[in-house]
């Protein structure tokens, strides 16, 4: 039975919504849930997307579920948006002119590209990769155009990079760094990324910030480091801000996000708010996968009358591009704060280990992806440095300390 009543309403069909919903069920509670998503397939996982480019997927592709799950859970999926929360009377008000009663609100919105306001051509010229419809609309403009200008050397512009040479595409990147993810990973690593990039075609430009574009004759042109380069498609690269549109309209308390508690709890005791939209302790946005899903799982039980605080996990980064896997576990968070640094090498394998008080404080790699987990477990219990040689060895004549204090 449909009805307009629900105990409970999750608004943002992601990762932390399933997360959210799986959790009750495991713990007996068995209240129907509204599910509210605003795209136009089921609930599926945004990491997948712009990782597969190359060969295309259908819409349904990557779903964390497929639609008997959510009848099988007591789950109402509907395709809406919500424009509207009155938290005075716990109602919400949906694009279709719908309104829907709860007891417990969820938000969990997500994040929206950032797309740079660019002199010479408008906002609606300039494609972002942040979901699938994002990337679908870049995967059509492949199909007829081969010269695209990327802007921004974070993951994601790599990632879009790799995707496009693989199809035959002419890729110029332009980053304000001097390295690709340097944020997140060692020079040598970051250079060695860099090679493999222009190896495989890209033009990458360092250190250079995209103003302004002429749109001349169905073409762009664009002026950088003294040369003019000519495009069909922008690309922008440029990270992902929470989605708060919602949160404000509930007159909730909002900053870069929704500011939450440690128990995924706004500034209204009936809301809850979790993964990229949610605002942390010292303003931390987390803006990661296995984050949002564990964001779910805490505001469920927060409704559970279990709660169980938020501890921030150690930023983890696996992607697989130019021939390479990169691993960064918590690089950007702790470098320079450690004591002693170790480089160790064996054949393809580069790998940094970061201590801080003889336990495993940060750890990055590239080409040990089969051990990628234990690398994983290893920076959430902080093994010390005895446990990492002994269940990650490599050869001991080729590992080298680089500095200790």
């Amino acid at each position: 039975m449909s009805y307009n009543n629900y105990p409970i309403i999750a608004v943002g069909a992601s990762i932390t919504s399933i997360s959210f919903i799986r959790t009750l069920r495991s713990h007996g509670d068995k209240r129907k849930v509204l599910l509210i998503n605003g795209e136009d397939r089921l609930p599926y996982k945004r990491t997948k997307i712009n990782k597969n480019m190359v060969r295309g997927f259908d819409k349904d592709e990557f779903k964390i579920a497929d639609e008997k799950w959510y009848s099988e859970n007591n789950v109402d999926l509907i395709y809406d948006r919500v424009i509207d929360v009155d938290q005075e009377v716990k109602k919400i008000r949906t694009r279709n002119n719908v309104e829907y009663s709860y007891d417990k609100l969820l938000i969990s919105t997500g994040a929206v590209s950032v797309i740079p306001q660019i002199s010479g051509v408008e906002k609606k010229e300039i494609h972002g990769v942040q979901n699938a419809h994002d990337v679908e609309r870049v995967l059509e403009k492949s199909g007829t155009k081969d010269r695209f200008l990327i802007i921004g050397g974070g993951v994601e512009g790599i990632e879009t990079a790799d995707q496009l040479i693989r199809k035959g595409k002419k890729v110029i990147l332009a980053s304000r760094m001097k390295l690709p993810l340097q944020k997140l990973f060692p020079p040598k690593i970051s250079a060695t990324l860099k090679d493999a990039m222009l190896q495989k075609g890209v033009e990458f430009l360092s250190g250079v910030s995209v103003s302004s574009i002429q749109h001349i004759d169905g073409a762009y042109k664009v002026n950088l480091q003294g040369q003019v380069y000519q495009f069909d498609v922008i690309v922008a690269c440029t990270g992902a801000v929470p989605n708060i549109d919602l949160g404000k309209k509930a007159g909730l308390e909002v900053e870069h996000g929704i500011v939450v508690d440690e128990y995924m709890q706004t500034s209204n005791k009936d809301i809850l708010a979790a993964g990229d939209v949610a605002q942390h302790a010292r303003g931390v946005v987390t803006g990661l996968w296995h984050a949002a899903e564990h964001q779910g799982a805490l505001a469920a039980y927060n409704i559970l009358k279990k709660p169980q605080a938020h501890t921030l996990p150690p930023y983890r980064l696996k992607t697989e591009v130019f021939g390479l896997y990169l691993f960064s576990g918590a690089y950007e968070d702790v470098v320079p704060g450690v004591d002693t640094e170790v480089e160790e090498h064996h054949g393809a394998i580069t790998r940094f280990l970061y201590y801080m008080d003889e336990s495993l404080k940060a750890a990055v790699f590239v080409n040990d992806q089969e051990r990628a987990k234990t690398y994983q477990k290893a920076l959430m219990e902080r093994w010390n440095k005895d446990k990492v040689e002994q269940e990650l060895p490599l050869p001991p004549a080729m590992s080298f300390s680089l500095f200790s204090s």
